[in-house]
């Protein structure tokens, strides 16, 4: 019921990703790749081909595609817009509960007001919540 439980609860909420058309991945050759069908989901697409190429923090190839459609070139200190636009699907919406031994949020519940994280803040998103917004005015 972690970071990954809510994630898991939003896409079978029916929500999906979509490359926002609006957007240009700054890789060329993954934008070229998504332009292909870009009518589909992201996660109705080939994710083996979509990540092939794909270098980042992780040995996942589809964790490391979901960061480039989220965060574009993060990982080089830049700050691009995310390429990806969530739409609600209400005939995709599967009833469902997500159980765990504590409340939402996982572990990070246990971490003192004083601890900080590694990550940018930025890579603390989920799905459909722009992490600056809710930062905005905060000195954390």
């Amino acid at each position: 019921n972690g970071p990954s439980g809510i994630c898991l609860s939003y896409l079978l909420s029916g929500y999906k990703p979509y490359l926002d058309t609006a957007t240009v991945h700054p890789n060329p050759i993954l934008y070229r790749k998504l332009q292909e069908t870009k009518q589909l989901p992201i996660t109705e697409q080939d994710l083996e081909y979509l990540s092939e190429g794909l270098e980042g923090r992780s040995r996942n190839p589809v964790a490391v595609l979901f960061d480039t459609l989220l965060h574009p070139n993060a990982d080089f200190g830049y700050e691009f817009p995310p390429v990806l636009q969530w739409r609600r699907d209400k005939q995709q919406h599967i009833p469902h509960l997500v159980l765990g031994r504590a409340t939402p949020g996982g572990a990070w519940h246990a971490m003192e007001g004083s601890m900080l994280t590694i990550s940018l803040g930025i890579w603390m998103e989920l799905p459909g919540v722009n992490y600056r917004d809710l930062t905005n005015g905060k000195r954390r």
